[in-house]
């Protein structure tokens, strides 16, 4: 994103605002999935995160991000896809990344399944310059393996993408919105109907005239094939430019009933405030539409942070009129401690018309620098929300060590090369311009974050079901017999699961300096039946069993680490680890399902001696 951009919406925003009403009486419930690891490549930051779902597949995944995974140093955008709904994930690199690096991912999934890659490759012109190439990717495994790139040019940036999903007369036409052509500031738009292989454009959508900037925001796709481009403006003459303070913005938004070859007059979505001075609570609008569902068709959503108080609260707002007039800005979750500071908004909507939001929040945090992913949904439009729940299951640090490591890197602008040194807690305070949520075939919402529980930016996601009441049928057309009461539960066992799941480690954490290690770990299950808690892991003996000496039985004893957080207090033998909580808010680990991470924390006598220890794992099935 041009640096500029970054520094005049790094802030927080204003507007009138007044308390949404928490949806009532019937009890709808959010239900969590365990926090699932995404990122297992590498200790290094992971930011700027998007993720899209496959219509034809609800298994299937694909996220992606910038990672400092650049072999020669800098940034180098990489791929992530899942195949069992977002339990496990496989990484993909890209020449052009690793080559030039890179920056600005997006994803979408085109009707068809094929899933397409975009970022920016910083490639040198006839001219030895960097500029900021633009290059597509195609997918036609769920992201997997990639097909060679379409090379679209340069000098783009901030591109956005999105498919026409519907049955009319642009079904299947892949748009990518960019911002060129400094110093005017022209948001223009690409197009492609043969699955994203070619490209026509970019079709001037919007510019600035050069006397003010824009920026493009994500891209809305209609129920009846409208495109909608919404943007951002700010200030860019010298003469104007502020480095601190409140600085004004206005959203707009233009539209395309004929594919994306022309566009209407722009439309005022609303009048918001940054705060220049707080870059560590970074968010700029966040849109959605919905061009599913029947009650709230083409009804389009957006939330940013705002600083009108003392500390940034999310606002909503929504269109009922396709982005004609738009409700007064609202509070999404009024309950929020008066010290909890809210950023980093990401607007989706499900199949069934539910619209849900993710955002950062502080509110846990006794120094208001650590934050956990919240989540919150409305199921009447926009109206109300339900009471936000926690998402993550651990805070995060995002100056933690990992993401305070500076990193050289050389560039050259015009006449003049730069060396310059950034961590990812400098650059990307709030890991990165924006994070990814999206909803799956079956309605089940994915939110995907930059968490630094361990101090290095990693990728976590889990599965997040609005699971709502049935609607009650009237007294006068109801001719059905009376529900039939429910089945009892059977009753349940507690088994051996060693046979029934697979260990799956996080990275362990050593202190070499108090020879303590932590073994952060998770359980997947691999058997065809539910698995019920209290699993506990149980620590029985230290040392290979079989054919062992009593000499070395003696020096495997004496090396034998104690387990410093046993849920039962024992330190050797008969030292319990329950894996509690580390199911989010579900009642089982289902088939095929992960658990979130459990950490075992050992203090080790003699690292090259410390022996295996033998455990046994149980849990709870059905009986029978």
């Amino acid at each position: 994103m041009n640096t500029r951009i970054s520094a005049i919406l790094a802030g927080a925003l204003s507007a009138m605002a007044f308390p949404l009403a928490v949806t009532s009486a019937e009890k709808p419930k959010i239900l969590v999935g365990p926090n699932i690891l995404v990122s297992r490549d590498g200790n290094f930051p992971h930011v700027e995160l998007m993720v899209a779902a496959n219509p034809r597949n609800g298994k299937n995944l694909v996220g992606a991000a910038i990672t400092e995974a650049r072999p020669s140093g800098g940034q180098a955008c990489r791929t992530y896809a899942s195949d069992d709904g977002g339990s496990s994930w496989n990484a993909s690199e890209f020449r052009e990344q690793i080559e030039f690096g890179g920056g600005d991912p997006q994803l979408a999934i085109t009707p068809a399944g094929t899933a397409l890659f975009t970022a920016l490759a910083f490639v040198k012109d006839d001219k030895g310059q960097d500029r900021a190439g633009l290059y597509v990717y195609r997918s036609e495994d769920g992201g997997r393996s990639w097909k060679p790139p379409a090379d679209l040019g340069y000098s783009y940036d901030h591109e956005q993408i999105a498919v026409d999903r519907t049955f009319g007369k642009y079904a299947g036409r892949i748009y990518i919105g960019v911002l060129h052509d400094y110093p005017v500031y022209r948001v223009g738009v690409f197009r492609s109907d043969d699955d994203g292989r070619t490209f026509t454009g970019p079709v001037e959508a919007a510019n600035g005239g050069g006397t003010i900037g824009i920026n493009d925001q994500n891209l809305l796709v209609l129920s009846d094939g409208t495109l909608v481009v919404p943007y951002i403006d700010f200030e860019f003459l010298p003469e104007k430019v502020k480095l601190h303070g409140k600085v004004s913005s206005s959203v707009w938004l233009v539209t395309s009933s004929d594919g994306g070859v022309t566009f209407s007059p722009r439309k005022k979505i609303a009048t918001i405030e940054f705060d220049l001075d707080e870059r560590d609570v970074f968010g700029v609008p966040a849109l959605a539409a919905d061009a599913q569902s029947t009650e709230y068709k083409n009804r389009m959503y957006v939330a940013w942070p705002d600083f009108h108080g003392k500390n940034p609260r999310i606002l909503f707002s929504y269109s009922a009129d396709k982005g004609g007039h738009w409700s007064a800005p609202a509070p999404l979750d009024a309950g929020a401690p008066a010290a909890s500071r809210q950023f980093q908004p990401v607007v989706a909507v499900n199949k069934d018309g539910v619209v849900a939001v993710s955002w950062f929040d502080t509110r846990d945090s006794s120094d208001g620098k650590q934050y956990h992913e919240y989540f919150t949904a409305s199921l009447d439009g926009g109206r109300t929300f339900l009471p936000s729940v926690r998402i993550s299951s651990a805070l995060s640090n995002p100056k933690g060590p990992g993401n305070s490591v500076l990193k050289p890197t050389v560039y050259r602008y015009k006449q003049t090369t730069y060396l310059s040194a950034v961590s990812a807690a400098t650059r990307w305070a709030s890991g990165g311009d924006y994070m990814g949520l999206t909803a799956d075939k079956d309605g089940v919402f994915h939110p995907f974050w930059a968490d630094s529980r361990s101090g290095t930016f990693q990728i976590y996601t889990a599965r997040v079901q609005v699971e709502t009441p049935p609607k009650k049928e009237s007294r006068k057309t109801s001719t059905t017999s009376p529900p039939e009461p429910p089945k009892p539960e059977r009753e349940r066992v507690e088994v051996s699961l060693l046979d029934r799941v697979e260990f799956v480690f996080d990275p362990t954490r050593y202190d070499a300096l108090a020879s303590e290690v932590e073994y952060p770990i998770r359980l997947k299950n691999t058997s065809k039946e539910a698995i019920y808690p209290p699993i506990r892991l149980e620590v029985t003996g230290f040392g290979f069993e079989e054919d062992q000496s009593e000499e070395q039985k003696k020096e495997d004893a004496e090396n034998a680490p104690t387990v410093l957080n046993a849920t039962n207090q024992k330190k050797l033998e008969g030292a319990i680890i329950e894996f509690r909580d580390m199911l989010g808010n579900l009642e089982a680990l289902e088939p095929g399902a992960q658990t979130g991470p459990v950490v075992m924390r050992l203090k080790l006598v003699d690292p090259g001696k410390t022996p295996s220890l033998r455990i046994k794992l149980t849990g709870f099935v059905p009986k029978g």
